[in-house]
């Protein structure tokens, strides 16, 4: 379920049409396996609020119709309804929902608390859990760091795991 609201999520809010700033600074950058990625092209974040639920999406990708090629983190306080603020989100937690989406060339890698309840439910050892560590936090704009391994389509069985290190966002709300 949670997985496909990250899909949901993160699709209707990348392709919904927010113009891009002109500041060039706003970027979502990390490396896989090594070697480094930097979306500058069309970056954002969203926040929405109902009913005292919190959805924070924060996306990276080269253009507004980049559909498989882009990073995306989704966070919402449910169960808890506590605000967000500055401080470190990880797999583990349990007074909020965290998951990732990168999208590379048609193949999709995912992350977060979801992935982390599949490795435990099949004996997986997750090295490097998922997390993000939120530095700013305003009306404006959101900063911070993130890291983690990725398994296709999230699938902690599955050949093909990525690590993803060095992670960083700067984004602007729209």
């Amino acid at each position: 379920m949670k997985k496909t609201l990250l899909a949901a999520a993160l699709f209707a809010t990348i392709f919904a049409g927010c113009k891009k700033d002109n500041d060039e600074d706003f970027h979502v950058s990390f490396s896989v396996n090594g070697t480094n990625k930097s979306y500058t092209g069309h970056v954002f974040a969203h926040k929405e609020s109902v009913s005292g639920f919190t959805t924070l999406v924060i996306n990276g990708s080269s253009s507004a119709t980049s559909y498989d090629d882009y990073l995306g983190i989704y966070l919402d306080n449910y169960p808890a309804g506590a605000s967000f603020a500055t401080g470190e989100y990880n797999d583990a937690g349990t007074t909020y929902s965290l998951l990732t989406t990168y999208e590379n060339s048609g193949s999709e890698y995912e992350a977060g608390q979801s992935t982390a309840e599949d490795a435990v439910t099949y004996g997986v050892t997750i090295t490097n859990h998922f997390k993000i560590n939120i530095t700013q936090l305003d009306a404006e704009t959101i900063r911070g760091t993130f890291s983690g391994d990725y398994y296709p389509s999230g699938n902690v069985r599955a050949a093909g795991k990525i690590a993803i290190t060095n992670g960083e966002f700067y984004a602007k709300f729209q």
